[in-house]
């Protein structure tokens, strides 16, 4: 384990041994709410065949007992159901609100089975142009490349200039840390422009081998079974998941309503929650939510869900393993912005 993940861990624990844990949560959560960010659920910490980024998922064991003790401790309810209650001007004290992003098989597979068990209602945002396809998101295919092509060789004659300046900037980073050297390289190409990154991705595609052969995404026919069970409500999530604030106005725009339309012909549920890709957005981006008539929109921004926090801002807790797999780490991760 590492030393950072070991301090958190045993800060954690005797925040709660020593009852500071509780204390907070009677101060800050009487009259607050909060959003919690799921990505993936693992069934262990082994790798699969692919590459699952480390902030991505947590494993099955962990999320088990995260429902138990939210279950026990908070009153979890449906996103929109929560926005319901902050528009009447309800109480919003100790509920909180499960949000899964992206769409991915194992939310079926893994997390869709203890959902059940406990009876616990969540939100699944989808990015439609991957549901029941071999497709992958872009940094998944970035980190696929790193770690199976020949980087020195990026840079070759018949490159790009983007693409020539990316592989520069790959030397710049620490190549003896796999995990890290494929962090840096996709915050890297976030910071790109669109242009600059679809040159270099395009790039990539061209001398990479193609595709994972295990589809990695929701079907619809699985989004459909969860639905049908009462507990699960889809989002939209783009189609592409493109990052808004770097696209045309229009560009934007249709990757929003066309995401919700399929959504709603595929499920035969309105949708009327958004989940930002990457957390990125700016006014037009929610001026276009607010006159296609959305809800609420989600971030990536961390903080509480209160009254006056605007419903196209929603701040979310995110969760993955190394900061959340006991649960005193839970609540300090949901308590302390430190964590």
């Amino acid at each position: 384990m590492l030393p950072k993940i070991m301090l958190r861990r045993t800060l954690s624990a005797l925040l709660s041994f020593s009852g500071i844990h509780a204390i907070l949560e009677h101060l800050w959560l009487s009259d607050r709410a909060f959003v919690l960010m799921y990505h993936r659920i693992k069934s262990s910490v082994d790798q699969p065949p692919y590459h699952v980024q480390s902030g991505m998922f947590v494993t099955a064991a962990t999320f088990e007992k995260q429902l138990a003790y939210l279950r026990k401790t908070f009153e979890i309810i449906l996103l929109d159901d929560l926005v319901a209650k902050a528009r009447k001007g309800e109480s919003l004290g100790r509920y909180c609100a499960l949000t899964f992003d992206d769409g991915w098989r194992d939310n079926y597979s893994e997390a869709f089975p203890l959902l059940k068990k406990y009876a616990v209602p969540a939100t699944i945002f989808l990015s439609t142009g991957f549901v029941g396809t071999q497709r992958t998101f872009w940094p998944e295919e970035v980190i696929s490349w790193l770690t199976g092509g020949d980087i020195d060789s990026l840079a070759d004659g018949q490159a790009s200039s983007s693409v020539a300046r990316f592989a520069a900037e790959l030397g710049g980073l620490n190549y003896a840390d796999s995990a890290m050297f494929c962090e840096g390289a996709i915050e890297l190409l976030k910071q790109k422009s669109l242009q600059d990154r679809e040159d270099i991705l395009t790039h990539l595609r061209g001398v990479s081998s193609g595709s994972s052969s295990t589809r990695q995404m929701l079907s619809w026919e699985e989004a459909q079974e969860m639905v049908h069970s009462g507990l699960v409500r889809f989002g939209a999530h783009t189609v592409n998941h493109e990052l808004l604030d770097q696209l045309p106005l229009q560009r934007a725009r249709d990757e929003i309503s066309l995401s919700r339309d399929e959504i709603e012909s595929r499920l035969e549920q309105k949708v009327s929650a958004f989940a930002y890709p990457n957390g990125n957005h700016n006014a037009r981006v929610r001026q276009i939510l607010d006159a296609d008539g959305f809800d609420v929109a989600v971030t990536t921004r961390k903080g509480f869900f209160e009254q006056g926090v605007p419903f196209l801002e929603v701040p979310r807790i995110g969760l993955h393993e190394d900061v959340s797999c006991t649960i005193p780490m839970l609540r300090s991760r949901i308590l302390l912005h430190a964590f």
